[in-house]
């Protein structure tokens, strides 16, 4: 038997991810703050779990351990993402997201790692493509979150050098979920309510909607995660749908790319 353990498991790569797994004869604990209550339906164990709360966490620790004392995937889907100006937004919007984004990710790795180290088994962490590309206006937050999610994973991946655990990175960019729902619906709120930026934004709402367009079915993801969860020798990193301008823009010299965004504000 294998077992999987899935944080942000309502989340729309997770539950698609999840239905996979569970094809592939595993048992999934999914872990999420939607849950009411922990129960069990077939090879599914739902737990309810806050992932900014330690507490939480070993409480999801605990109901595992009642079933297996090994777990051979844990993968953090959980996150969130916050559009502003990094001038203008609360100074708790950082806390907030790298509580979730950065921390939990990090949180529920250290507490299940002897689980995962039982099974000589892999953590497959869920990043971005904006954790490898440069600072984007405006997306900020998201960034600094994914960036540290970036240096986090790689750090953990060489300390585990011989462990036996497989430490593995997903960047996928925009997907048709709920979460792309969300990210216009952020967008727009931030034109309506920025006193410093309204008319930049206005003029990168085109170039917003154009990428968002471009999201791709859920199931392009699961293909890529599988391969990181069934591959003899898996990648280090897997990319799937990233962007081709975020890529350009990336592969220019910073100062042709401050030259782009400055464009958005003359």
């Amino acid at each position: 038997m294998k077992y999987a353990f899935i944080s942000g498991s309502e989340s729309g790569l997770a539950k698609a991810s999840i239905k996979k797994l569970s094809e592939a004869g595993f048992t999934v604990f999914c872990a999420d703050i939607a849950y009411k209550e922990n129960k069990q339906e077939g090879n599914l164990h739902y737990i309810k779990m806050d992932i900014t709360k330690d507490d939480d966490i070993i409480a999801a620790l605990n109901y595992v351990k009642k079933v297996t004392d090994k777990v051979d995937i844990v993968s953090n889907f959980a996150g969130i993402v916050i559009l502003g100006s990094l001038v203008e937004l609360p100074i708790k919007s950082l806390d907030k997201i790298m509580s979730i984004n950065l921390l939990g990710t990090y949180k529920v790795n250290a507490v299940f790692f002897p689980l995962v180290q039982n099974a000589g088994g892999r953590m497959i962490n869920i990043s971005s493509e904006y954790g490898k590309i440069c600072g984007i206006p405006f997306h900020g937050y998201y960034g600094i979150s994914k960036h540290a999610l970036e240096t986090y994973n790689e750090s953990l991946r060489r300390e585990l050098v011989g462990s036996g655990v497989k430490v593995i990175c997903i960047r996928p960019g925009a997907f048709k979920t709920n979460m792309q729902a969300g990210v216009t619906k952020q967008f727009d709120e931030m034109v309506a309510n920025t006193k410093m930026y309204k008319a930049q934004l206005t003029k990168m709402q085109g170039m917003m909607a154009d990428e968002l367009g471009k999201a791709k079915p859920t199931e392009i993801f699961v293909k890529v995660y599988m391969k990181a969860v069934l591959s003899k020798k898996p990648k280090r990193y897997y990319k799937v749908n990233n962007s081709f301008k975020m890529k350009m823009l990336n592969l220019m010299p910073e100062g042709m790319t401050d030259w782009v965004f400055k464009s958005y504000f003359d």
